[in-house]
Formats: C-alpha cells, structure tokens, sequence
C-alpha cells in the first residue's frame, strides 16, 4: 500500500517524532534512537532551531524527516537542511505541492474518512491519521480499512511504544511514535531511556508480518 519510493525511507514502518525546542538535544536524542536500530527520524518543525538539527543530522544512517510542516516556507527550509520526507499534521495542499516541486514524499495529516479521501485527491503519498490514538485508537484502524484498504496509512498522536504492534496489526502502514522521546529523559539527558524504547519499538514491529505487496 505504500509507495517504494516511500516504503524505503522506513525500513521498520516506524518513525521517531521528536518534538524538542533544544536543537542539542533533538540532535541528541535522533543519534541515540538511530543507534538502537531505527530507521526513521522527524523532527518537528515548531521552533526556529528545527531547521538546525535536521542539518545537523545529514550523516545519521537513517532517513530524517520534518513534521509539522503547516506552509511552503517551513517545506523549504526543513528540505533545504536535509529533510527526506514532510509531514503536516492536517489538509494543507499547498504543502503537498512545495513538497513535490522540491521531490520529497509528503505524509499529509488527516483525521474523518472524507479528510483521507481529500487528502489522497490533493496527492498525498501517505495520510497521516492524527491524533490516531485519542480518536479510537487500533480500533478505529481497523475500522478503516473496511472501506478503505489500500489507503497509505501512518498513523500517530497518542501512542505508546507498547501499541506499535497493535497498529500495524490492525491495518497501519507506519507508525509515528513521539513517544520514544519522554520530556523528562531528554531534559537530563537519559539517552538510555529513549534507547531502550526505540529498541522496544522495532522488536515489537519486527513481530508483525508486513502486509503482501
């Protein structure tokens, strides 16, 4: 159901979503999860420094990402700093097109079955159903792909690193995780914590079967 193309950028259909204003410890943080097998990062670009530490993150052996991407000047400065992937946390069409005249994948954010419909109309190469887990959570996937089963799905907001394989169970493509990334451990600098939850995470994913091609 997922692009190749985009299916690449996420070898264990999870991401880390790293919401931080301290650019140090985004870069941090994306550094330790990467070390624990992740394969993808977004950073998200809600402070001036985002741009900063995805830059920062060009080396990482994994693919980064710019989240809340919410108008074409944010697409520019995330793609520009290296970003491989947008994602917006609703309809934003203006961004689908910035980020293909810039030739990256843009994971639109949407919520209701009509808002995934627009959103594939507008080009989206992936939904992002948000907040997938206060809004009915695996069940609500599940649900979903009643009607709706070859939709590209992420799904993230609300979900615990112990829930990754219940999502993918129940119909998700991706699963966003912000998560792996706890406010407290990112203040002290517990780099170990937030390892030890990304690793939780791909073992859990890696116990689900991917869906047939």
């Amino acid at each position: 159901m997922i692009p190749a193309t985009v299916a690449n950028l996420f070898p264990q259909r999870l991401a880390g979503v790293i919401r931080w204003p301290d650019a140090a410890q985004a870069v941090a943080a994306a550094r330790a999860v990467a070390a624990a097998g992740l394969g993808s990062v977004e950073i998200t670009m809600g402070h001036p420094t985002a741009a900063e530490a995805i830059a920062a993150l060009r080396d990482l052996p994994c693919a980064v990402g710019a989240g809340t991407v919410t108008d074409p000047d944010r697409a520019r400065r995330a793609v520009a700093a290296g970003a491989r992937y947008l994602v917006t946390p609703f309809l934003v069409p203006d961004v689908v097109r910035a980020a293909h005249d810039l030739g990256v994948p843009c994971i639109l954010g949407a919520q209701t079955p009509t808002e995934i419909q627009r959103a594939l109309e507008l080009g989206a190469d992936v939904v992002k159903l948000f907040p997938a887990g206060p809004i009915g959570g695996a069940e609500y996937v599940r649900a979903l792909r009643g009607p709706m089963p070859d939709v590209p799905l992420w799904v993230s907001g609300g979900i615990r690193p112990g829930e990754t394989a219940a999502f993918l169970e129940a119909g998700a493509d991706i699963v966003g995780l912000t998560a792996l990334f706890p406010a407290a451990a990112l203040r002290s600098g517990d780099l170990s914590t937030v390892a030890a939850l990304a690793a939780q995470a791909v073992r859990a994913a890696a116990a689900v079967s991917a869906p047939a091609a």
